[in-house]
C-alpha cells in the first residue's frame, strides 16, 4: 500500500511559471512510488504511512544562508533536504529546497534540458526524504540507481551520463 502524501510546494524565487506545480507533483510522486517498488521487492513494508513534504523553490540568498547555517557551506547549493524522520504515528515529513538560479545554471553548463534536471534535483531531495544519502560508496551507488530508474520512467535520460 503507497503512503499517503501531503504535499506543499512553495515558490520564493521567481520560477513557477517554468516548475507548474502539476510537473512537481508528478516527480515527487514518482520518487515515492520509485521507493514503495523497492520495498515491496524486498518484501518488506514501508516504514511510513504517510509523508508530509514541502517543496520550496527559492533564490540563491535562502539557499546559501541555510547551507551556511546547517552545512557550514557559504555558496548555494542545488538542493537541500531536511528529514525530519518517522513520527510515532509513521508519518515522515521533510523539507525540500530547490535553488533555482543554481539549477539553471547547471542545466545550462550540464547541456540538460532544464526540466530534466529539475525533475533529477526533485527526486533525489524526495529520497534524502526518504532515508536514502550518498555518503558511503555503496550507497550512493543505491541511490543513483534508483534516481535513473525513476527518472527513466518518466523518459529521462541517466543524468549521471556525461556527454
Amino acid at each position: 500500500m503507497n503512503p499517503e502524501l501531503h504535499l506543499t510546494i512553495q515558490y520564493a524565487a521567481d520560477c513557477e511559471a517554468q516548475l507548474p506545480r502539476g510537473k512537481v507533483q508528478s516527480w515527487v510522486q514518482h520518487a515515492i512510488d520509485g521507493v514503495a517498488k523497492v520495498y515491496s521487492e524486498a518484501d518488506q513494508d514501508l516504514p511510513y504511512q504517510q509523508l508530509e513534504l514541502t517543496v520550496r523553490f527559492a533564490d540563491t540568498d535562502e539557499v546559501q544562508a541555510l547551507n551556511k547555517q546547517y552545512r557550514h557551506k557559504d555558496a548555494p547549493t542545488n538542493v537541500l533536504t531536511f528529514e525530519y524522520g518517522i513520527d510515532e504515528n509513521s508519518v515522515i515529513s521533510a523539507d525540500i529546497i530547490v535553488c533555482c538560479a543554481v539549477l539553471e545554471h547547471e542545466a545550462l553548463e550540464q547541456e540538460k534540458p532544464f526540466l530534466h534536471h529539475a525533475a533529477h534535483l526533485t527526486i533525489h531531495g524526495v529520497l534524502h526524504a526518504l532515508g536514502y544519502d550518498h555518503i558511503d560508496p555503496d550507497d550512493a551507488e543505491d541511490m543513483e540507481e534508483l534516481e535513473t530508474e525513476i527518472l527513466q520512467l518518466m523518459n529521462i535520460p541517466n543524468p549521471y551520463l556525461t556527454k
